[in-house]
């Protein structure tokens, strides 16, 4: 709470903040517009694939929202955490039976970025959902530092591919020797603090030619 009063502080320096969940279609379209733009602009930085870039994808999620605003307990939720009027972090969510899993969250890369608005939106998060009645407040699949700092539980998953014929053998080896090379990579903090290097630059490199060819 110290540090939830610490960040209360810093976000009030850039204006009035506040927590917003979704109720209509208009302010979920507006969460997810936000959420895509974040994201955008995040993996661009990154150097990697906006996976939320195509238009199929964006309706995908805008039906999915929108559409489960008419139960009466959607199983789906947006928050965002608006300062000065301007939203500076996302989050998508499901509830599943005692427990809330956070699908998906962003921040706005700006100035109050120092502020941890994600973190500021996850901690208001967790406490409705302890108010609420749930037993299990989920940060979904993947290993983030971040999920660390709230979690006391950590469910293990294992991928399990089984080949039905030759070529199936074939691909299996293939994927295998893949998943075994990006754990590979991302266990040796050299190696992983190396390849993101390597692909912000070449992200970097990128831009630059585009925009050279833009003028």
């Amino acid at each position: 709470r110290k540090r939830h009063r610490s960040q209360a502080r810093k976000l009030e320096a850039g204006g009035s903040h506040r927590r917003i969940e979704a109720q209509t279609a208009d302010e979920a379209n507006r969460l997810l517009d936000a959420f895509f733009e974040m994201k955008e602009f995040r993996f661009r930085k990154m150097g990697i694939a906006n996976v939320f870039g195509e238009p199929e994808v964006r309706a995908f999620f805008s039906a999915l929202f929108v559409e489960a605003l008419s139960d009466d307990k959607p199983s789906f939720v947006l928050h965002g955490l608006e300062v000065a009027g301007k939203l500076r972090a996302v989050t998508g969510s499901s509830r599943s039976g005692k427990r809330l899993i956070c699908e998906f969250g962003a921040i706005a890369d700006d100035d109050l970025a120092h502020a941890s608005p994600g973190d500021f939106l996850f901690f208001d998060n967790i406490e409705e959902a302890c108010e609420t009645g749930f037993d299990v407040y989920d940060f979904s699949v993947g290993d983030e530092p971040y999920k660390r700092l709230w979690c006391d539980i950590e469910t293990q998953h294992f991928e399990v591919l089984i080949p039905l014929t030759m070529k199936g053998r074939a691909l299996v080896f293939v994927l295998r020797q893949g998943a075994r090379l990006k754990t590979f990579v991302k266990n040796s903090p050299t190696i992983w603090k190396l390849t993101k290097m390597l692909r912000r630059k070449t992200a970097g490199q990128a831009a630059r030619a585009a925009g050279e060819d833009d003028s």
